[in-house]
């Protein structure tokens, strides 16, 4: 309010203006939860929050970014709930933050939450070498890694094999290495591929499998029935029997 004062003749008289009110419209916005890891093209858990608080009707908009949280954010469309389901299938590294808005008497006030990313652990394969032919019960030539696999984490390896018809992989147990050696006394026509592991913040990854390779065993011909013991009589150093030779 505002008072005024006049003076007459030594005397004071005041009086006082109307009363006028500044509103502050004080929000909080919340926090939501939390840091995630997922696998390439995953289903990241949906996020958990604490509501935003403010002196008028609260609204939220969620944003995501894609360079970091000091990155650009833009709107999510359709996100406006307290709460954020990312639908699966993310496939690049994604921070997310919620934007809570207090509107009172008209003034839209508004306030970020903190933010969280969703680290996407992206594996490639990478591949491998070569295809071979051995004999039955040979033993291949050891496979060549022509690519490491990569990934976002600690990196290891799984090796699969397949006989006819191939559709049935077995993981070989204990081939955890970027090469594979496969041991000797090979029978069977065999195919083989390698699958990158990756372990990052505890989440283990695996990537599709390199291209197949292929060690065909060669079997032995068979040979065929020679006929039957025969005796001969031999003359001037000529053979003769019952059949002519």
């Amino acid at each position: 309010r505002r008072v005024a004062t006049s003076t007459l003749n030594g005397v004071a008289c005041s009086a006082n203006s109307n009363c006028i009110t500044v509103t502050v419209n004080d929000l909080t916005p919340g926090s939501i939860a939390a840091d995630q890891t997922i696998c390439s093209g995953g289903d990241p858990a949906a996020f958990t929050s604490v509501a935003a608080t403010g002196s008028g009707t609260i609204t939220y908009q969620w944003q995501s970014s894609t360079t970091g949280c000091n990155g650009t954010f833009s709107n999510i469309a359709g996100a406006t709930l307290a709460t954020y389901d990312v639908p699966s299938g993310l496939t690049v590294t994604t921070s997310y933050r919620r934007v809570a808005t207090s509107t009172l008497n008209g003034v839209a006030c508004s306030a970020n939450s903190n933010c969280i990313t969703v680290t996407v652990n992206d594996l490639t394969p990478g591949s491998i070498a070569a295809d071979q032919t051995i004999c039955s019960g040979g033993d291949p030539v050891a496979f060549t890694s022509t690519t490491a696999g990569t990934g976002g984490g600690t990196i290891s390896y799984r090796w699969e094999s397949a006989v006819s018809p191939f559709s049935t992989w077995n993981t070989i147990s204990g081939a955890n290495l970027y090469v594979y050696d496969v041991p000797n006394g090979l029978t069977m026509t065999t195919r083989y591929r390698r699958i990158t592991r990756s372990l990052l913040n505890s989440v283990t990854c695996e990537s599709a499998p390199t291209s197949e390779i292929e060690v065909t065993v060669s079997s032995p011909a068979t040979i065929a029935n020679a006929g039957v013991d025969q005796n001969i009589c031999g003359t001037s150093g000529q053979l003769a029997g019952n059949t002519a030779i």
